[in-house]
């Protein structure tokens, strides 16, 4: 099963989504700044869905999402999910790079549910690009 980054200020927020998480046989880690974000997504090697509030303290989620993709964190190892209450307030850019990127906003308030089958479909998503991947590897073994 896929790991999964929570970055929300909200203790809150961190604890309910691990609640969620966890059961659901997903193993969690978690940020609380922008800043902490990009440390996890450095130390974190993919496939890593990323749940990433967009207000964050330090840096913003777009910050985040522009630095974690010229540091290569991004897909088809890293899938992204933003989730905001303040999705009305996202700068144009923002929404183009969401767009261009096939990346899902999820907008806060949210139930277990539809949390769920969000980071179901990323993981799914990123577990295919990496067998696609492995498959197209040509084989180097003897005699083959």
């Amino acid at each position: 099963m896929a790991h999964v980054l929570v970055v929300d200020d909200s203790p809150t927020v961190r604890l309910t989504l691990r609640s969620w998480l966890e059961p659901a046989g997903y193993q969690v880690a978690e940020a609380a700044d922008g800043v902490a974000a990009l440390a996890q997504l450095t130390a974190l090697p993919g496939p890593l869905v990323v749940l990433l509030d967009y207000q964050l303290p330090g840096l913003t989620g777009f910050e985040v999402l522009q630095q974690a993709l010229a540091a290569r964190r991004g897909p088809p190892d890293y899938g992204y999910v933003v989730i905001s209450a303040r999705h009305g307030e996202f700068p144009p850019a923002f929404i183009e790079l969401l767009r261009r990127l096939a990346i899902q906003l999820l907008p806060k308030p949210f139930d277990a549910e539809p949390l769920l089958a969000v980071v179901d479909f990323v993981a799914t998503r990123l577990e295919v690009a990496a067998a696609l991947r492995a498959s197209a590897r040509p084989d180097l073994s003897p005699g083959a």
